[in-house]
């Protein structure tokens, strides 16, 4: 009867066996290792992507909220110029109508000066009447220039001190001024005929 040895096979299938094992947990482990790298990446990229889109996100929002405090801005400056254009009529019409045309001329005219005639066609206006002397004519024409918008009894002239002030009237000018023998209220004295020629602003 013949015996055979089978450990050196058994030795051999081992180390066989072992080996493909190391191999085999050798790629696994590579794998396992370029899985995670490839998952890192993945995500980098991934979070990268979702900062820049964070941050278009949030430029544009920057730029919503600008446009919107300029359509807030509009906004308000057209209601200013809306109310300023209702203003601007309220006074318009104000000065166009006989009224305050003729309370205006009354507070312009001097004590040493008479009107005795008063024509206003459209915007343009004439005044005739007599004055005391040059002086007073003279005086009655500055007193028509400085008359303000937006006067009143109390304040019916122009302040120089204040900016911005628009006169009621303009284009006053004195046309003719010629002696007259005597004239309304004048006690008999020489007096001077004048003719003011003006317009009322648009």
């Amino acid at each position: 009867m013949v015996r055979i040895n089978l450990l050196p096979i058994r030795e051999i299938l081992r180390k066989r066996e072992l080996k493909q094992f190391a191999i085999l947990s050798l790629v696994l482990l590579v794998a396992t290792a370029l899985l995670m790298v490839m998952t890192y990446l993945f995500f980098s990229w991934k979070q990268a992507d979702l900062e820049n889109e964070r941050r278009v996100q949030a430029a544009k929002l920057e730029e919503l909220k600008k446009k919107n405090s300029e359509i807030e801005a509009l906004k308000n400056r057209i209601t200013l110029l809306q109310r300023q254009v209702e203003t601007i009529q309220q006074l318009t019409k104000r000065r166009d109508s006989p009224a305050p045309f003729l309370q205006a001329v009354s507070l312009a005219i001097p004590d040493e000066a008479w009107v005795v005639a008063v024509s206003k066609s459209g915007r343009s206006f004439s005044l005739d009447g007599v004055g005391l002397d040059n002086t007073v004519v003279v005086n009655f024409v500055q007193r028509l220039q400085k008359i303000r918008e937006g006067f009143t009894d109390k304040q019916p002239f122009m302040d120089p001190k204040v900016k911005d002030e628009k006169p009621f009237f303009s284009d006053v000018k004195l046309i003719q001024i010629v002696a007259a023998p005597s004239g309304p209220g004048a006690g008999g004295l020489g007096t001077m005929s004048f003719k003011i020629v003006g317009n009322l602003p648009h």
